[in-house]
């Protein structure tokens, strides 16, 4: 299709109410569509089986976990890695995040006072651990993470695998630069944002890197609703958006974006369980800054804001309130949007 931005694309697989024969449907959809990647994230599934089934079907797109999140131990995390770098050809990313405090603390027991060193270690540990070899243990000690001996009875299949870093605020942003092989910016941007606090906050943590000249991909999550009414994609997408601004990490998109009203309305709303009053909260102005939203040319022209500032968008359905059938529907016309 003509006139689509010069940014690779991928889809994320959130859970929602889609079946896993429903997902591996549109992952055949977007391989054919010319995505670039499939991520999972841990909403209504875990992050490593949609994954593990999607390269069992074949899928030569690259897999990536977006994200899984440090309330899992690092053994866990290395050993899915592992398996799901040798399952596809080492054609994996693991990508890694906080998830919300709250998150944390009511599903898992998990108080985390110091996120950004948590997750320093949590990455130390995971590589080190990669290194153990049968009859060659690996340890790891930090202030929060300790590994002792962890032993392999098999090599891993790779010498490395990449880490991405799920990244709102200036901290972990630099954490990111300094440590990770990616981004994945969350599903709330702006251009502003990715000028005025990735960009630098990244360059400030890569020149502290013991590699600033590698590789590196800038990416970002994004909330998409695609219809051929305007209106209807802009409706669509309110629910999720505003889902998303209940977070308080997105101050520092939402703040300096000129919707600080919008976000304070929705997350009063979503506080007594009403999404609907927290939905209409969310005005057209605030959907089409932060999200992709609108017919199939109006997200192509969204998108094409970002070029410069970043490789890799993954997209995220916006799905919020919508019914099975609604669903499903949106993410083949999501897809249809950025085929090439």
């Amino acid at each position: 299709m003509n006139g689509q931005p010069a940014i690779r694309w991928g889809l994320l697989y959130t859970g929602d109410s889609l079946t896993m024969a429903g997902y591996l449907r549109l992952a055949e959809l977007a391989e054919r569509a010319g995505a670039d990647s499939l991520w999972s994230s841990e909403l209504s599934r875990e992050a490593f089986v949609p994954l593990a089934a999607a390269a069992g079907a074949g899928r030569r797109l690259r897999l990536g976990t977006a994200v899984a999140t440090y309330a899992r131990t690092p053994m866990h995390v290395e050993a899915a890695a592992m398996a799901m770098a040798e399952l596809t050809g080492g054609n994996f990313v693991l990508g890694l995040g906080t998830a919300p405090p709250a998150w944390n603390e009511a599903w898992h027991g998990l108080k985390v006072d110091r996120p950004v060193l948590r997750m320093r270690e949590f990455i130390g540990a995971i590589r080190a651990m990669w290194t153990a070899r049968p009859g060659q243990p690996a340890s790891y000690a930090g202030e929060l993470i300790e590994v002792r001996d962890y032993l392999r009875f098999m090599p891993a299949p790779y010498l490395s695998v990449p880490i991405y870093l799920a990244a709102v605020g200036p901290q972990m942003l630099r954490l990111a630069g300094e440590v990770a092989d990616g981004l994945l910016a969350n599903v709330l941007n702006t251009p502003a944002y990715f000028r005025d606090v990735v960009a630098p906050n990244l360059a400030a943590g890569r020149a502290r890197s013991a590699d600033p000249d590698r590789p590196f991909e800038v990416g970002t999550l994004k909330v998409c609703s695609v219809h051929a009414d305007r209106a209807v994609a802009l409706d669509r997408a309110r629910a999720t958006v505003a889902f998303y601004a209940t977070l308080p990490y997105f101050d520092v998109v939402l703040d300096p974006a000129g919707f600080a009203a919008e976000k304070d309305q929705a997350r009063a709303a979503l506080a007594k369980g009403d999404l609907a009053s927290a939905a209409a909260a969310v005005s057209d102005e605030m959907v089409t800054a932060v999200a992709l939203a609108g017919t199939p040319d109006d997200v192509r022209g969204q998108l094409r804001a970002f070029e410069g500032l970043i490789d890799l968008v993954v997209l995220r359905c916006a799905t919020v309130g919508l019914d099975d059938a609604t669903i499903a529907q949106a993410h083949d016309d999501m897809i249809g949007a950025f085929a090439v």
